[in-house]
């Protein structure tokens, strides 16, 4: 296992967040290490940060109903000390920063971006000396999703449903 601060995808992951504030690309990049890892509570880890960076892109745009759709998810997320100080994200600034991103939701206000409190300094460092080769957010990040082929994820996705109604086949015989 990869220490978090040494993971590249994590760090990756860092640097679209706050440098260009890509989320389509946050969820794309972390999703990959998700599928990879090996440890369940890092699997946890990156669904939780997946998922905040899938409600950011729905708030951006405006889609408050998608956004709020996965927000208990990231709720829970912000709950869990533990997991939050795999990621070297303070726990306590983390779950206010979430509680504001749900009362923002909710009343529908205006995105406004905010960075992850992280408080290991060896991973500020790591995902700070990157920022040269990110850009700032532009406006075609907002719909990124409509220009991207996922005919891959799609076709897997598909796969895995068979897979599961072939199981679920089988343990009824």
């Amino acid at each position: 296992m990869v220490h978090y601060n040494k993971n590249e995808r994590y760090i990756k992951y860092l640097c679209h967040f706050h440098f260009d504030q890509d989320f389509f690309e946050c969820h794309e990049i972390l999703e990959e290490q998700w599928k990879l890892e090996l440890n369940d509570d890092y699997k946890k880890v990156w669904l939780g940060l997946i998922r905040l960076s899938v409600v950011l892109y729905h708030y951006r745009r405006k889609n408050f109903t998608g956004a709020k759709k996965l927000m208990r998810h990231v709720i829970s997320f912000s709950n869990d000390s533990s997991l939050l100080e795999m990621a070297g994200i303070d726990p306590i600034r983390f779950k206010q920063i979430i509680s504001d991103l749900q009362l923002n939701i909710q009343n529908e206000t205006d995105f406004h971006h905010f960075e992850l409190p992280i408080n290991d300094q060896e991973l500020v460092k790591g995902y700070q000396n990157q920022k040269e080769h990110y850009a700032s957010f532009t406006e075609d990040l907002m719909n990124k999703h409509s220009t991207r082929d996922r005919s891959d994820v799609i076709s897997e996705r598909l796969k895995q449903l068979e897979l599961r109604k072939k199981k679920i086949e089988s343990k009824q015989k």
